[in-house]
């Protein structure tokens, strides 16, 4: 039997995932067993990756990229147009697109062209290139500050951390977004938190008595979280940001801090004093190709400010496309299809101004007065014991689908639409249907 028949790939992944020490002898000798290796992908991960992957002695063809007329080379390596390797059949492409939204859309093209065979380059780092394990432990400084993976869609922080839970039945949650506002200092067309939508009246801070109560009681009643995310609207717009990072701080269930900010209002010193715990870390997103020539300048001077200030930050790639999201609007979808959806769906958990929600989509639904899902959410200004509070979130976690769920407009298989990152301007989400913002695309 050859080596494509006789490896288990997902046992391989699984392993990766535990956060348990791999070895490189059987994905090194799968790999190997194909007469030619891509890379798709030729940033931060993609470089990582091959450049190990040349030292265990695997013969890597080329990059695929769609900058590959800007890159030319990666590790030696030509970067090419994706889909021009011959000889699919005998062809494995190791996917190290970071984005795991943006990448379905690309795997679907991939295996469009004929492309069958494929290895996951992030769960390829986790096995290869990962420092940590479960008796090291984890810092922000690599798994946020190098580019080479993305934390929040990090398996193996997760198993790391779930190591360290003591409880019999545990509530580990991978992702949680602590939303601190609905300002923004940009007006992005296709925003996931729909943040053009807000009315002027609405477009505020939260108080920091407010987010330090959920804070408290979020993390009393669960056991651990892989990464926080803390984001607004616009995170730094939020006068308190240093002591919301550090009453956060103050926790030890969960593994690092991420927070995101387009850089492009301005960063006041002060705000950087509670930053320094080694689980933060400050994400910018790079949208430098869509934003006008003063929000440029206020962008590398942020970078600037924290930079020198000490704390861990990093700078994402511009990302040439967005997934355009959904409408709000109430699809009447069945049972069964939404508790598909919800199968499906990441559940990045946020916390809202005293609520927890299972995504950013359901959030907007609530807070954006489209419908109010009492069952859809929990209610953390409760005063009740902390143990009702993990009875409450263990059982709308584990719901089989959520109202919300009836909005969303995407399924399993089908292709999203996508339009510029970070494109200035509106798009009413709450009004339209999905069809009517395919004909408004650009």
């Amino acid at each position: 039997m050859t080596m494509e028949k006789t490896f288990n790939l997902e046992e391989y992944y699984k392993k990766a995932w535990s956060g348990e020490v791999c070895g490189d002898t059987s994905i090194i000798e799968y790999i190997k067993s194909y007469k030619h290796v891509i890379l798709w992908g030729a940033s931060y991960q993609g470089s990582a990756v091959g450049k190990r992957l040349l030292e265990l002695g695997v013969h890597i063809e080329n990059y695929w990229d769609i900058r590959w007329e800007e890159l030319k080379s990666v590790n030696q390596i030509a970067v090419i147009p994706p889909f021009e390797s011959n000889d699919k059949d005998n062809c494995l492409i190791i996917v190290c697109i970071g984005n795991r939204v943006i990448q379905k859309n690309l795997i679907k093209d991939m295996k469009e062209h004929g492309y069958e065979n494929m290895v996951y380059g992030d769960y390829l780092y986790m096995g290869l290139l990962c420092p940590f394990d479960q008796k090291t432990g984890i810092n922000a400084r690599r798994c946020s500050g190098t580019m080479e993976c993305r934390q929040i869609y990090c398996h193996r922080i997760n198993g790391i951390l779930n190591a360290q839970c003591k409880s019999e039945d545990p509530i580990f949650l991978t992702s949680v977004t602590l939303v601190i506002n609905q300002r923004c200092s940009l007006k992005c067309k296709y925003c996931t938190s729909y943040m053009n939508a807000y009315d002027v009246r609405e477009r505020l801070d939260f108080p920091l008595e407010q987010i330090c109560s959920d804070i408290d009681k979020f993390f009393g009643a669960v056991d651990m979280v892989g990464t926080i995310t803390v984001m607004g609207g616009e995170p730094f717009m939020h006068k308190d940001l240093s002591q919301i990072i550090e009453h956060l701080c103050k926790w030890e269930n969960f593994g690092l801090i991420s927070i995101a900010t387009s850089g492009t209002y301005p960063i006041k010193p002060e705000q950087l004093e509670g930053l320094h715990d080694k689980r933060v870390n400050v994400s910018f997103s790079n949208y430098t190709e869509s934003i006008n020539e003063n929000q440029r300048k206020m962008f590398y001077k942020n970078i600037e400010v924290v930079k020198n200030s000490g704390v861990c930050y990093t700078v994402g790639e511009f990302s040439p496309e967005w997934i355009i999201p959904t409408s709000l609007t109430n699809k009447f979808y069945s049972d069964e299809t939404a508790a598909e959806k919800k199968s499906i769906c990441t559940h990045w958990h946020q916390i809202k101004n005293g609520k927890v929600h299972p995504c950013d989509f359901a959030t907007a639904i609530y807070s954006l007065h489209v419908a109010d899902y009492k069952d859809d959410y929990v209610d953390l200004n409760q005063d009740i014991p902390k143990e009702e509070l993990k009875r409450q979130l263990r059982q709308y976690i584990d719901k089989p689908f959520y109202e919300s769920c009836r909005h969303h407009g995407y399924m399993e298989g089908e292709r999203r639409l996508t339009a510029k990152a970070a494109e200035q301007g509106f798009s009413d989400f709450i009004h339209l249907s999905k069809e009517n913002i395919a004909e408004k695309q650009i």
